[in-house]
């Protein structure tokens, strides 16, 4: 049901379900998602897409953990050492370079689907500033009160941290 992708000597891993389709463009990048945290030493596990989640007994298990959540019924992409992320791009065929408001756009659409997800995202760089970014998540938290724990932006050295929720 499950195969190991990679193993790393610090005990990190990639897993992933034996249904997930991994032949997709998104697979590649869930993937890279993974492997950033498990060079980190973490265990990382890809997980399937359901189009009917109530009452599917592969969904009650493999999501066991989002039960009685708001993520229930829920596909997040995958899971860090128990902990649900959220990848989210956005159609890189479309050129922003010239466009600031559609990529301004284009970030906060990827926040706005992820969170339906999982409080943790990934999210494809788009070309949005650091500073325009921090200034929506940290607006989204602190006034619209939306649950966002962390944010990371892929780019093509790795993932960056932007936003963690800080502690107490």
């Amino acid at each position: 049901m499950i195969d190991t992708l990679k193993e790393y000597d610090n005990g990190g891993k990639i897993e992933v379900y034996r249904m997930v389709d991994q032949m997709t463009s998104d697979f590649k990048k869930i993937y890279a998602c993974c492997d950033y945290f498990a060079k980190q030493g973490a265990k990382t596990l890809i997980t399937p897409r359901f189009s009917e989640t109530v009452g599917n007994p592969d969904y009650a298990i493999i999501y066991a953990s989002l039960r009685d959540t708001s993520y229930w019924g829920r596909c997040p992409d995958f899971n860090v050492d128990g902990l649900w992320y959220e990848h989210e791009g956005y159609d890189e065929s479309k050129d922003f370079s010239s466009h600031p408001k559609k990529r301004a756009n284009t970030f906060s659409k990827m926040i706005q689907r992820g969170i339906k997800q999982s409080e943790r995202l990934v999210i494809e760089d788009c070309g949005v500033g650091q500073f325009f970014a921090k200034r929506s998540i940290y607006r989204r938290v602190r006034f619209e009160r939306q649950n966002i724990t962390e944010v990371y932006v892929r780019t093509d050295t790795g993932l960056e941290l932007l936003y963690k929720k800080e502690e107490g």
